[in-house]
């Protein structure tokens, strides 16, 4: 996949098997362990892992604000890469609003798992807007809130 001027990219080397990273993303338990930067609070809804599965989440803010999200699993390949939308609800049924999908991939590397998470946008305006909310730092912090979690559970 080749990065387009709408992308925002964030990486990192985890120093963890694919295998610990994956069931870190896969298993509901864990994935709400990291998803979020702390201290934002993530509750699995539905995590339905296959093309048209459901992919719905809440989380809650410090201040107590819930933020649910509903979107849609594109794509799902065991241990190499996961493809998600909100521009879908599970059953390939339409949301009202699009702002972005996202690319996972997980790749051998020689320390570990080199985790690619990628967010594609329909425009300037959103990428930007997904910037300045905060997408660098805040995906950033997830994922190494997802290595810590992935070298425990390997």
């Amino acid at each position: 996949m080749s990065n387009q001027p709408t992308d925002l990219t964030v990486s990192r080397v985890i120093k963890a098997p694919r295998s610990a990273v994956w069931r870190a993303w896969t298993e509901p338990k864990h994935f709400e362990q990291w998803w979020a930067p702390a201290p934002v609070k993530t509750k699995v809804l539905d995590m339905t892992l296959e093309a048209g599965g459901s992919f719905d989440t809440e989380m809650t803010l410090p201040d107590g604000t819930v933020m649910p999200s509903k979107g849609c699993f594109l794509e799902v390949i065991s241990h190499e890469r996961i493809v998600f939308t909100d521009a879908l609800q599970g059953g390939w049924r339409p949301n009202e609003e699009a702002f972005f999908s996202a690319v996972i991939t997980l790749e051998e590397h020689p320390e570990g798992t080199l985790y690619t998470a990628t967010a594609l946008h329909k425009n300037d305006e959103d990428r930007q807007k997904h910037a300045d909310m905060g997408f660098l730092d805040g995906w950033g912090t997830a994922i190494d809130q997802l290595g810590k979690l992935a070298e425990q559970l390997a």
